[in-house]
């Protein structure tokens, strides 16, 4: 495996120990890194390090294990579940989350895109809101019946 993605990897083990180190993100991503997720679209690395340092805001713990990653020549596909808590969500009590991750890389990261279901993340976790969410997937799964 790349020595870069095996870096990365590490990285992200203990994302919620890490992220409010923004330094740590030079030596990972190019500085005209294009980072983009469900929620956010970010051009640069000072970009990228404010969105990190924001998104950890509420947050109480976060960790990625990462299952087999597919590489290829300057690209990888790394599928992950997120272990993580915040105030805000499920009462504060640990959650997952499955995703994915598509990269594009030379010496650095330079193409980052996170791919997940962000109802799934966040809103089947808010009061009230998440019982809709919960509702309305279930009607969809049961749609093929």
């Amino acid at each position: 495996m790349s020595g870069l993605i095996a870096e990365l990897q590490q990285y992200y083990s203990d994302f919620g120990a890490v992220a409010g180190d923004p330094g740590l993100l030079d030596r990972l991503y190019d500085e005209g890194v294009t980072f983009c997720d469900p929620v956010h679209r970010v051009e640069g690395l000072p970009a990228l390090k404010r969105y990190f340092a924001g998104m950890s805001e509420g947050l109480t713990s976060c960790r990625f294990e990462f299952d087999d990653a597919v590489l290829g020549n300057g690209n990888a596909c790394l599928p992950w579940q997120m272990h993580y808590t915040h105030r805000q969500l499920n009462r504060g009590q640990p959650l997952i989350l499955r995703g994915c991750s598509l990269l594009q890389f030379r010496e650095r990261v330079y193409y980052h895109e996170d791919f997940y279901d962000l109802g799934a993340m966040v809103y089947e976790h808010v009061p009230l809101l998440g019982s809709v969410v919960r509702g309305v997937k279930k009607r969809l799964g049961g749609a093929g019946s």
